[in-house]
């Protein structure tokens, strides 16, 4: 029985992510007759309440918007202290140090003339646009881009943070933050209960209750200005409101708005008391300030048709410019965190039926799920093969799958390419540890010399195993494969039923059979942590004959054992930056040797030069990542490498 608890980074490095998912929200109920308040001490809920009087003094401030007011007393401030000014242009001028936009025209000194155009594919400035860098002002309506500039970027976990523009549209620094990313379009829709025949489409908005959620968070923006729309939403910022997904439909069935005048984003993400400003402190995101017909601009252009595997790229990038950081943002073009977004986004914003990995295009929200056909196919396997007990799979030796795109590109990048020995199964779970994965840890043992009848210190690489530690005196695991110590009794199979090769022993096992001469220290392997798959009666969770029958593990046969063991072996190494590529070339030898059948590794195949993300490639075909010259297979290889700089040498900033 194995006891084991969760670790990040069981070699001791452990990156700060960003954005924790915790929080509470109304839910999205319908009340007949009447709109649900957004916030109740914000929001009238009846429609009686309509007809109120406005309080024009509230509204004073919002329609001179403030914010622009506030960024021209800035923009003024500077000057007086004799500080050079000019508009910003949309390409990032470097003489606009400020990064402040053309909003300040009345306090140029040399009035200069904006020039509308822009570099190909970004939407057009004109003179009452603006946008400039806040610092660390956080507030309602600001926007929060993602940084490029930190250590540990999202290239390897919570893709859809690289790049994002998350609008604020709640913020206290003593309990919580919340925002929607604005630059995720879907080609998901979203049905309508109440208006005929009307769909919605979706974008994502975050990773709490979101796409994958049974009972999402959904929320809609509008610039419509019509008193019933008004009293149903609250104000962001100057002509940008929110609603309910229940209010807008509603707001539509009463034939004061269309469809098309909301934008609807299906989760949110979220901060804990003071963390996001932690972040703002290590350069994880930029706070901007920006007027509301940027925004609407790009959400406008979002809507008409934009392929979900750009990602929001374009946004991301009229922003840095807008901001002056124009060169920030050319300079982080076309890289490993841009690639890998491309590939979520294909994942998980494009629906199964444009070829993607989203799921049904049209979703009823109160059954939203973004993989309902993955589910239904688990949920209703066939029952007569489901009453058979399962035979234990302790013993057998597994492969990652062979697939172009690899299902470990995107997370638990350690198991892409992996040899994997499964050491239990029951009905909790399967537990395995991976084989090919030295780790820049070693295990310094004394042993016996018998030749001068002293003793010698010997040194045995350590294996990262997998993300789980176990507890107690078998924290590590002896491996070995020798026929002379399995006669010798040395250890014991792996299999209940003897039927395995490969035996586990003791670190005292070890240091006799050493000591005594019957076995070299390079005969052994040490493995540190394990790998788990769950398993449950209820839900799709099937433990390692589940992720076999997904296609994300090969079952390898017995008679290529041997091989693979002695591909092991050549790995016996502690990991350096030196000898990473080395470590890796022989990790995928092992991992081709479990197959005679395997085509050659996409890595040993001549790849095109990336030279610029979108040059070259081809649209209809997705073994490449989408508008690059990148195979996706060598982004997996790049993947991998990135995980072993960053987890197991503790080198997130190591160059691939």
């Amino acid at each position: 029985m194995f006891f084991v608890c969760c670790t990040s980074g069981v070699f001791g490095f452990v990156p700060t992510q960003s954005g924790p998912r915790v929080a509470s929200r109304e839910h999205d109920s319908v009340k007949s007759g009447h709109f649900t308040p957004c916030v109740d001490t914000r929001l009238y809920s009846k429609e009686s309440d309509w007809e109120d009087e406005d309080d024009e003094e509230s509204l004073a401030l919002q329609d001179d918007d403030w914010r622009a007011f506030r960024a021209k007393l800035f923009m003024k401030e500077k000057q007086e202290k004799g500080e050079k000014t000019k508009p910003a242009s949309p390409a990032g001028d470097a003489e606009d140090l400020d990064g402040i936009g053309s909003v300040f025209d009345d306090f140029v000194l040399e009035t200069t003339q904006v020039d509308a155009s822009t570099t190909e594919g970004m939407t057009p400035l004109d003179p009452s646009q603006w946008a400039y860098e806040s610092g660390d002002v956080i507030e309602q309506g600001a926007v929060i881009l993602g940084g490029v500039e930190q250590e540990f970027g999202f290239g390897l976990r919570q893709q859809y943070f690289h790049k994002a523009a998350i609008l604020v549209l709640d913020h206290d620094e003593n309990t919580f933050t919340k925002g929607i990313i604005l630059n995720r379009p879907t080609d998901l829709m979203l049905e309508d209960d109440i208006n005929e025949g009307k769909r919605w489409r979706v974008w994502f908005g975050g990773d709490v209750e979101g796409l994958n959620a049974r009972h999402p968070d959904i929320v809609c923006l509008h610039s419509l200005k019509s008193k019933m729309a008004t009293k149903a939403s609250i104000p962001l910022m100057k002509d940008i409101q929110w609603t309910t997904f229940n209010n807008a439909k509603k707001l539509v069935k009463a034939g004061v708005a269309e469809v098309r005048d909301f934008w609807v984003f299906v989760g949110y993400a979220g901060w804990g008391p003071s963390q996001l400003k932690g972040e703002l402190e290590r350069n994880s995101w930029y706070m901007v300030a920006t007027d509301s017909q940027t925004l609407l601009k790009e959400l406008a252009r979002q809507g008409e048709g934009e392929d979900p595997r750009d990602a929001g790229l374009e946004t991301w990038t009229l922003l840095m410019n807008m901001i002056g950081r124009g060169h920030t943002a050319k300079e982080h073009s076309g890289d490993f965190d841009d690639l890998m977004l491309k590939e979520w986004a294909f994942r998980h914003l494009l629906s199964t039926a444009a070829g993607g990995g989203a799921g049904m295009q049209q979703r009823d929200p109160m059954e939203f799920n973004a993989y309902p056909e993955l589910v239904d196919k688990l949920m209703n396997r066939d029952k007569e093969k489901e009453s058979k007990a399962s035979s234990s799979m302790a013993g057998a030796m597994i492969k990652a799958s062979s697939a172009d795109r690899s299902p470990f590109l995107l997370d638990n990048q350690e198991l892409h390419k992996s040899i994997v020995l499964i050491i239990a199964d029951d009905e909790v779970a399967s537990v395995g540890v991976v084989l090919n994965r030295p780790s820049s840890k070693g295990l310094d043992i004394k042993v016996a010399d018998k030749n001068t009848g002293g003793a010698k210190v010997v040194t045995i690489p350590m294996r990262f195993g997998g993300q789980y530690a176990v507890q107690g005196d078998e924290a590590l695991l002896w491996l070995h494969n020798s026929p002379t110590l399995r006669q010798m009794k040395v250890g014991s199979s792996i299999s209940s039923k003897g039927e395995s090769r490969i035996w586990k022993c003791t670190a005292l096992d070890v240091t006799t059979a050493i000591g005594q001469g019957y076995a070299n220290p390079e005969e052994f392997l040490v493995v540190s942590g394990v790998s788990i798959w769950q398993k449950s009666t209820t839900g799709p969770n099937r433990g390692i004959e589940g992720e076999i029958e997904a296609k994300n593990f090969e079952i390898i046969p017995p008679s290529a054992e041997d091989n693979i063991w002695s591909g092991l072996l050549r790995q016996q190494q502690v990991l350096t930056k030196v000898n990473l590529g080395k470590t890796l070339s022989l990790a995928e030898e092992t991992w081709n040797a479990a197959n005679s059948n395997v085509r050659s590794s996409p890595s040993q195949t001549k790849q095109k030069s990336i030279g610029g993300l979108g040059e070259g490639f081809d649209e209809e075909d997705d073994s490449y990542v989408f508008k690059s010259d990148v195979k996706v297979s060598k982004l997996s290889d790049d993947a991998l490498q990135s995980w072993i700089a960053t987890f197991l040498l503790g080198m997130p900033s190591l160059k691939l």
